[in-house]
């Protein structure tokens, strides 16, 4: 006879369900079930899994002959490879493994998916970018979600023009909107639930519902705090289970953070992530959880070998003794998450 618990309202669960169900759960549902009761917070914390740590992605420096470095963070452990494939490129975005690289081409640009740690690159077809540009994807490209999208800016006409592309297909397909974006061109991508949520340089907020083809400006203002031109703050932005983030780190200050409100359509400001740990990189920033104490509410940026610079993102804690520099958000830097299972590298 198989052992049942008492779980909540009085109804029986075998153990062996509640913790096929708590395993299925996101880490942060976890956390939160595990607070129904003393028997599910055991059933939860015997399935949590915790998330592995970014890897960091980057060229050596001086070289321009695709040579580059991953760095495994939590062995201090890093591996040289010779990419051809990525002479003379950048690196535009990062996620589920996978990187999205773009080569300038003539005219137009070539870019292509890329997996660090295998190898593998996917081209997709070529494409035209203004100059007010952001590319992102949704999922690795072995996913049936995965879909790229490459916003664009124009200002003579003024339109929002997005192309986007799926594994298998030969063409982007377009699509083009009058654009009601105030200012100049994007700044940053996240996806979050599907949706491509696209920051202007002023600060304002679109995005891109996929399934609808539908382009909208969020009627959010921007913070007084977003900068127009400050070439000493970078705005970065960063997702995680549908919260969006928006930060700016300065020469001399701790980052300033905003989380944005979708209720209340506002921005508000905060002391703190909730207990993230974001690992910050121009081409995306990610986030994760579960991490020591010591470690949450920092930002740890990307920069060439180096593990242990981070800002504080607390507010009690003093910024790194390391300020961040130019190189620390550098094209040619990526955080990266490794694979779920395991790759001998």
């Amino acid at each position: 006879e198989k052992k049942c618990i008492k779980g909540l309202w009085n109804i029986n669960i075998p153990s062996e369900l509640l913790q096929e169900i708590l395993s299925r759960l996101s880490l942060r549902s976890n956390i939160q079930a595990s607070a129904v009761c003393k028997t599910w917070c055991e059933a939860a914390v015997s399935v949590r899994k915790l998330q592995p740590r970014p890897w960091l992605f980057y060229q050596l420096r001086g070289l321009e002959n695709g040579n580059y470095i991953l760095l495994d963070p939590s062995r201090s452990q890093a591996y040289e490879f010779s990419f051809p494939a990525l002479k003379g490129s950048v690196l535009s975005y990062s996620r589920d493994g996978w990187l999205l690289v773009k080569k300038t081409r003539a005219l137009s640009y070539l870019v292509f998916l890329f997996n660090p740690f295998t190898g593998k690159h996917i081209f997709l077809p070529k494409v035209s970018l203004t100059s007010g540009y952001c590319l992102a994807f949704s999922a690795a490209p072995t996913s049936s979600s995965c879909l790229v999208i490459s916003c664009n800016y124009t200002s003579i006409p003024s339109y929002i023009m997005i192309n986007t592309w799926r594994p298998g297909e030969t063409a982007w397909t377009t699509h083009r909107f009058k654009n009601q974006l105030p200012g100049g061109g994007l700044n940053d991508c996240v996806v979050s639930n599907g949706m491509f949520y696209c920051l202007s340089t002023c600060g304002y907020l679109g995005v891109f519902d996929p399934p609808r083809a539908t382009w909208n400006i969020l009627p959010v203002r921007p913070c007084l705090t977003f900068p127009h031109v400050d070439i000493t703050r970078r705005m970065l932005m960063t997702e995680h289970e549908g919260d969006i983030f928006v930060m700016f780190t300065s020469r001399d200050k701790n980052p300033s953070v905003f989380k944005l409100n979708l209720k209340r359509m506002s921005w508000e400001k905060k002391r703190e992530l909730g207990g993230l740990t974001v690992f910050a990189s121009q081409p995306s920033s990610l986030t994760r959880a579960s991490f020591s104490v010591k470690e949450r509410n920092r930002l740890y940026p990307s920069r060439n070998g180096h593990l242990g610079v981070y800002l504080s993102l607390g507010g009690d804690e003093n910024i790194s003794s390391c300020p961040p520099s130019s190189n620390y958000f550098s094209n040619r830097i990526a955080w990266v998450f490794p694979p779920h299972d395991n790759v001998s590298l």
